[in-house]
């Protein structure tokens, strides 16, 4: 499973919500499935968005709230709309482009955005907050399935600028065949998320201790 394009003509990731596996766009349109166990990602947590996202056989249909965790002030546009989460990534891990935008409704993707914002605590303006995939953990509930991605932060003097992500955004997108809001000084990140609705959709790898490059 994976989102399609949201038709911004932006590269993405995708996260399977039932596997955790990270799948790359490409030129062509066939994702990419890229192993992130020990990996770095870096994410631009407060320009982070949430909304409500609508996903058919049409396309995608945004809509951004005004106010992160205000989900009445933007009303639902539908029942086919969901409670999701939008926010610009970026692994060097990856080929080119680096930066990518990662779009879900998914429990597991809100709720690791969730989790990284929350441990992660106020984040300097500027700056990305650097983490490290560690596994995936499977989770069965009623009739469904989810998973919960693991994850250790980095030390706060490893984060990397946010200035960064635009030395690789606009990077050419391979093709399948080569891939392999406003902000302030402390704008209150990890108090974001706190009560996201719940989404209709529904063992860890040892990391390399202390390299953070």
């Amino acid at each position: 499973m994976f989102f399609p394009n949201s038709g911004s003509g932006r590269p993405f990731v995708r996260i399977d919500g039932r596997s955790g596996s990270f799948a790359l766009s490409t030129l062509d349109g066939d994702p990419e499935i890229f192993e992130m166990t020990n990996k770095l990602l870096d994410l631009d947590i407060t320009g982070v968005e949430q909304g409500w996202l609508r996903i058919s056989k049409d396309g995608t249909d945004w809509q951004a709230l005004e106010v992160l965790d205000d989900w009445a002030g933007t009303p639902r546009p539908s029942e086919d709309h969901a409670p999701a989460v939008k926010i610009d990534v970026m692994s060097t891990d990856w080929p080119q482009p680096k930066v990518r935008e990662l779009r879900a409704s998914s429990r597991a993707v809100t709720g690791f955005i969730t989790r990284i914002a929350q441990e992660a605590g106020d984040v300097p303006e500027g700056k990305a907050v650097r983490v490290r995939i560690t596994g995936a953990k499977m989770l069965n509930f009623g009739k469904g399935s989810s998973v919960d991605l693991k994850f250790e932060i980095a030390p706060t003097d490893r984060w990397p600028d946010v200035s960064i992500f635009d030395e690789h955004r606009d990077a050419p997108e391979p093709t399948a065949a080569t891939a392999t809001p406003a902000t302030s000084p402390t704008n209150g990140a990890s108090a974001a998320f706190s009560d996201m609705p719940d989404s209709p959709i529904g063992g860890p790898a040892e990391a390399a201790a202390n390299n953070w490059t």
